[in-house]
């Protein structure tokens, strides 16, 4: 046998033990037997070994008893007692069968060391998940407070209580008027998000223009492009293109390729915006003039927090999520993007997005698109 086995009589003497034992307890059989099993015990574990024993004897604990002991050279041993019992109930004695567990005891110390670890990062993601909601809300407040003012301001300059504009201050007025409404938007989430722990979104699927709001995108980002001398050249079919979507993600969806496209340009540089349809799809495709992404980078250009080397115009910082955050809102709609470029050459991103969603794709048991309200859990 590969298990050591002993007998201990009802004197709490080895009466029997097998040759394993000697290896185990590094002793000879002729010296044990007749002793007290305590012998071949560290001192410390004599207590719980008698009290195992007195335990087992007294019918405290019934079946086997398992004892868990350090041995020779650092090796671990399981000890099971169980009680013999003889005619008449009579108490006989205890039979122990050791095994070697050092394996296993190594593999449950590493464990209890892992979980500790992973409590305490545990632990320490909680303290900074509760400094980005603090930081979150005291961000979206300091933001908020400014922003209504402005907002106040913008509001009575459009209704002409300072005099009258001209219809170029009114148009850029009431662009800016409009993105200050969005960014008040994108506050309040925050704020939600930061104060009520808010860790889902829904999102409304409604008819949305694509031509208008490609044509605001366009607004937003003129003055920007008009800084670096960038020409936009626009060409949008005169009647709506409607596809189902969620209007501000659409809105940043191409408000971040439109910047992207004026950053990594060059100045007196060009970016041509072009909308085209089939009977199923809507293609938006945003060339540029600029500098280009190597091949190498292509494959990278959609992870976050990737940013390419090349400097951009006005040295406009970035924290390398816009293109990414591109991606995500175009898998939301269910479409498609697709990049084109070149060192030097410029490049090409093309949307492509579906001109009706099926209510399979989200799980909803209406036949037909109406307005869907889906559930997203990992959206940024």
């Amino acid at each position: 046998m590969e298990q050591g086995i002993a007998f201990i009589d009802d004197q709490n003497q080895i009466s029997y033990c097998n040759p394993i034992i000697e290896k185990i307890r590094d002793v000879r059989i002729d010296q044990v037997l007749g002793h007290s099993v305590l012998n071949c015990h560290p001192k410390k574990s004599h207590p719980k070994v008698l009290q195992i024993i007195k335990d087992l004897r007294s019918g405290e604990v019934k079946g086997r008893h398992r004892m868990n002991i350090e041995m020779l050279g650092g090796k671990f041993y399981d000890n099971i007692y169980s009680a013999v019992w003889g005619p008449k109930n009579r108490y006989l004695g205890v039979v122990v069968v050791s095994q070697e567990v050092t394996k296993r005891k190594q593999a449950e110390d590493e464990l209890k060391e892992a979980l500790k670890k992973l409590e305490i990062a545990n632990e320490e993601l909680k303290r900074i998940d509760h400094m980005k909601d603090d930081f979150l809300s005291n961000v979206s407040h300091e933001l908020k407070t400014p922003m209504i003012s402005v907002l106040g301001y913008i509001g009575m300059i459009l209704k002409e209580k300072v005099g009258p504009l001209t219809e170029p201050q009114r148009k850029f007025l009431e662009i800016s008027h409009k993105n200050l409404l969005k960014l008040g938007k994108n506050i309040d989430d925050l704020l939600e998000l930061a104060e009520m722990g808010i860790s889902q979104e829904s999102w409304i699927f409604e008819p949305i223009d694509l031509v208008k709001t490609i044509t605001f995108s366009c607004a937003t980002v003129e003055p920007l492009a008009k800084e670096q001398r960038i020409q936009l050249e626009i060409q949008l079919p005169p009647e709506p293109i409607k596809i189902p979507g969620v209007e501000d993600k659409l809105n940043q969806l191409f408000d971040n390729l439109l910047t992207n496209a004026i950053k990594y340009n060059r100045q007196g540089g060009k970016i041509g915006v072009r909308l085209d349809q089939d009977s199923d799809f809507v293609f938006t495709r945003i060339t540029d003039t600029g500098v280009g992404i190597s091949h190498q980078s292509l494959q990278e250009v959609f992870t976050r927090h990737s940013q390419v080397k090349t400097k951009p115009l006005g040295n406009v910082k970035g924290l390398g999520i816009g293109l990414s955050l591109v991606q995500e809102i175009v898998k939301l709609h269910r479409g498609e993007i697709q990049i084109e470029s070149e060192l030097g050459k410029g490049t090409t991103f093309t949307v492509i997005l579906p001109k009706k969603i099926t209510s399979s794709e989200f799980g909803v048991r209406s036949s037909e698109f109406g307005e869907i309200k889906i559930l997203r859990t990992n959206f940024s």
